[in-house]
This record gives C-alpha cells, structure tokens and sequence, in this order.
C-alpha cells in the first residue's frame, strides 16, 4: 500500500482512539517521502509524535510506545498493521512537549481530503537531535546512534542535491555534534569461539536454555516455549515469541530499547547491547543467562 493511503487508514485509526488532527504529527523519514525528498527510508516503519494524554490507554516508560496487549487499541493496531503492510512507532510527549516539538509542520491534504499535521526537515531536526541526546545505555544505545546518523548523512546529501545549502549545513552540524557516536567497535575474529558475553541489565533474572536466534521474525514458523530468543534487536512482531521464551539477549538496544521494556512487563531475564550475541551464539548451543550481573555463558 501507498504512504497516503496508509496515512488514510492510520488518521481513521487514531480517530478511533479519539486523537483529532491536531493530537498527533507525522515524522521521520517517510514524512520527508511525503513532503517529496527521496531519502532512505525503514520499509514498513511510520513515526508519530503523539501528545499522550489522548491515548486511550495509560502510557508507561519507553520512547517509543506500542498499544498494550490484550486491549481493543492492540486488536485494532494490529488489524491496521495487516491492511496496510506497515507498523507504527508512538512517539508520546506530555501536552507541553508535544506543542513544543509539533510547531515546525505544516498541513498536509490527503487523497480522502482529511488533513495531518506532518514535520518539515527542520521540525524533523529536532526530533532527530532528541533521539541523539538518548542513544546511550540508558536510552536506546549508542548503536542506533550510529544507525540514526547514517541516515541523517543521507538526509544531507538530499538537501544538497536539491540546492537547500542552509538545511544540508545544519544537519551535518548535527553529524558532527554526535559523531562520537560512530566508532570501530572491536569485534573478535572469532566470536563463535567466546564462551562468556557481556551487556547492560535491562530485566533481572535468570534463566537456561537452547538457543534461537531470529534475525526476522516473520520467517520462523515455531518457537518453542522456553527457547533463549537471541537477536540484533526486537520490535512489535516479536511479540509472540516473546511470549514464549524464557529470557531474551540482543545485540543492540539500552534501558528503554523495546526489548528491555517489553521483557520487564513481562518479567522476563533480559540482557541487552552486547554487541555479538548473533554472532557468537548460534540455534542449539545450551546457555545460562545471568540478567541480574549481564552475562550469558555457553555451557
């Protein structure tokens, strides 16, 4: 499905949830799509600054949400995400927040007629300044740091290409402010061989098992129950797995990475950020998982 289309289908769904127009901001890199800069983009991935006292239901930690499940909003997400092929990341902020970061846009009329309010390259500057300050342990980590100024790279040489020189010097201003956050990470030559890993505590616990590492999680039909789901990083379409495993170890992500708040709901073993867990681990090695020091031992 088209981005409008999608848009048309989304603005129905938070109407259901009782957000008006001006509750919510389109944002992120297909809100450059839409405004017509042909950026890289995360196939299948919409952002949305929502101001989160008009959500239907209670939002807790993390800097992206999702609707909890079990509830109508989940049933009704998850219906939305089957019809139009692409999942939503919540960004929610307080009623002051939310004005604060949602002045840079603009209105932007949809097929349907029905209109949104969708950031402008410079209110998307400020999002992206945002998401930089918190990539570290104790936000998403700094790998999606180094992630996130790849694109803005990309967005840059966009503006280049398109003669917007003051908008294409601010963003590589940004570039420069986190560049420290692009580093050579020291990767052994032989991870398979480790025997000890170690990441950040995101849920304490402890917890023994086989091996499963999951790269995409639409490609595995069966997972057994208490399996150790090993993978770069979770989002929503794990969900079912998650449900079935005993403890959960990612390559990626810090203490509000979506692993790191899903395991802890669940009360779930969880280590998260070391780095080589994919590659070390492989589906059927025997590990015990220690989330209350952070490490994972092969046995």
């Amino acid at each position: 499905m088209g981005i409008e289309k999608a848009l048309e289908s989304l603005e129905e769904l938070l109407k259901d949830w009782g957000l008006s127009q001006d509750d919510w901001v389109f944002t992120s890199q297909y809100a450059y799509r839409l405004l017509g800069y042909e950026v890289k983009v995360r196939e299948g991935h919409f952002n949305i600054l929502v101001n989160k006292n008009k959500l239907p239901w209670k939002v807790g930690e993390g800097l992206e949400i999702h609707p909890p499940k079990g509830t109508k909003s989940a049933r009704q997400y998850h219906q939305f995400v089957k019809k139009t092929g692409f999942e939503v990341d919540i960004i929610p902020g307080s009623p002051l927040d939310f004005e604060k970061r949602s002045k840079k846009t603009i209105r932007y009329s949809l097929p349907n007629r029905k209109q949104i309010l969708v950031h402008t390259p410079w209110g998307c500057l400020g999002e992206l300044n945002l998401l930089l300050s918190q990539c570290n342990d104790k936000g998403w980590g700094e790998d999606k740091g180094a992630r996130v100024l790849t694109s803005v790279d990309d967005q840059r040489k966009v503006f280049l290409r398109r003669g917007e020189k003051k908008l294409a010097e601010t963003y590589g201003d940004l570039i420069k402010k986190y560049s420290f956050l692009i580093k050579k990470r020291k990767i052994p030559k032989a991870p398979e061989k480790i025997k000890k890993i170690s990441g950040i505590v995101a849920s304490k616990g402890k917890a023994s098992g086989r091996v499963r590492v999951i790269l995409d999680p639409a490609r595995i039909e069966r997972f057994n129950k208490g399996e150790i789901l090993v993978t770069k990083m979770t989002s929503p379409k794990f969900t079912t797995i998650i449900q079935k495993t005993s403890a959960i170890v990612t390559d990626e992500g810090g203490i509000l990475c979506h692993a790191a708040i899903i395991s802890r709901e669940m009360k779930i073993p969880c280590v998260v950020g070391t780095q080589i867990a994919t590659k070390a681990l492989k589906d059927g090695d025997l590990v015990d998982v220690n989330a209350e020091k952070g490490v994972v031992r092969k046995l």
